[in-house]
């Protein structure tokens, strides 16, 4: 397994490309509007794009909970209306108490601090009605992935996915206001190592929305909303285990060859919750701070 040896580098690397792009003198902006919500547009053939996602979640009902995930991203347009990426990903965890406890009292998973390479991703997105000629965009977007730890717990695993993804994106004022809408299905298949349990199967079921409204050159502000539901064992019995929504604002600034865009996420509302809150922290966490930098060439 490969380990980062110096966290703090990882963590400070976006900050410092942040501040390199607004120093650019570039001025075309790009359309990499949010953070979790995805734009139906596709790039175009022969452009590539490189850039890295960092999220950051924290905050559980007890203990100490800090966990990133990284994705270093290389886009490609194979055609004007076909793209494809593959990622590499990285985590690190830092928990303690913070566990949940199951019905015999115990700690569903143990204290943790670790940081390293986790797994692989491929996609492909391809652009049906186009934002710009048709009365509303579309896209469809299919992802496998491999990852090695548990999102969660930090656990070692063997994890198999498959995600797909309805885009949809409407322009308003002359595209200076963007909404798009994303309904996303994503099964995984997933073995953790320590409990040497049978593989178990979840389907996640997710909507995103966002809004995005330039207020200045290159400059862009809004808002995203996400809900993220559960279904464990779905092949069986198709039974909602929890659900989480979260809402926040985000920022974007881009040009001809780079751009940025920083999204927060507050966990407003879910269930199953504590009797003394209305969030659903179980399998969430109460904030997650999300920076996508990125290169064009």
């Amino acid at each position: 397994m490969f380990e980062f040896k110096n966290l703090n580098i990882v963590l400070i690397l976006p900050a410092l490309v942040v501040s390199i792009l607004l120093t650019s003198k570039l001025v075309i902006a790009d359309e990499n509007n949010w953070g979790y919500v995805y734009g139906a547009d596709t790039l175009p053939k022969g452009q590539s794009e490189l850039y890295l996602w960092a999220t950051d979640r924290r905050h559980k009902e007890t203990g100490k909970y800090n966990a990133q995930d990284y994705q270093l991203e290389l886009e490609h347009g194979f055609t004007d209306k076909l793209q494809g990426s593959v990622y590499l990903l990285g985590s690190s965890h830092e928990i303690k108490g913070s566990a949940p406890l199951d019905q015999n009292g115990n700690s569903e998973y143990g204290d943790i601090n670790r940081n390293g390479i986790t797994g692989t991703k491929a996609s492909i997105k391809w652009n049906i009605l186009s934002t710009y000629k048709d009365p509303i965009g579309l896209s469809l977007y299919l992802e496998p992935g491999y990852n090695n730890r548990f999102k969660i717990s930090g656990e070692k695993q063997d994890e198999y996915s498959l995600e797909a993804k309805l885009i949809l994106q409407k322009n308003f004022l002359d595209d200076t206001l963007l909404w798009a809408t994303n309904l996303t299905l994503e099964a995984e298949r997933r073995k953790l190592k320590a409990s040497g349990n049978n593989w178990e199967d979840e389907l996640e079921v997710e909507v995103t929305s966002g809004l995005s409204y330039r207020f200045a050159p290159n400059w862009w502000a809004g808002a995203e909303m996400r809900y993220h539901s559960e279904y464990p064992d779905w092949r069986k019995t198709f039974e909602r285990e929890h659900y989480a929504i979260f809402l926040g604002p985000n920022i974007h600034w881009g040009s001809e060859k780079y751009w940025a865009t920083l999204t927060y996420m507050e966990n407003i509302v879910g269930a199953p919750h504590a009797q003394d809150d209305i969030r659903h922290l179980r399998e969430h966490e109460r904030h997650e701070i999300r920076l996508k930098v990125g290169y064009n060439f």
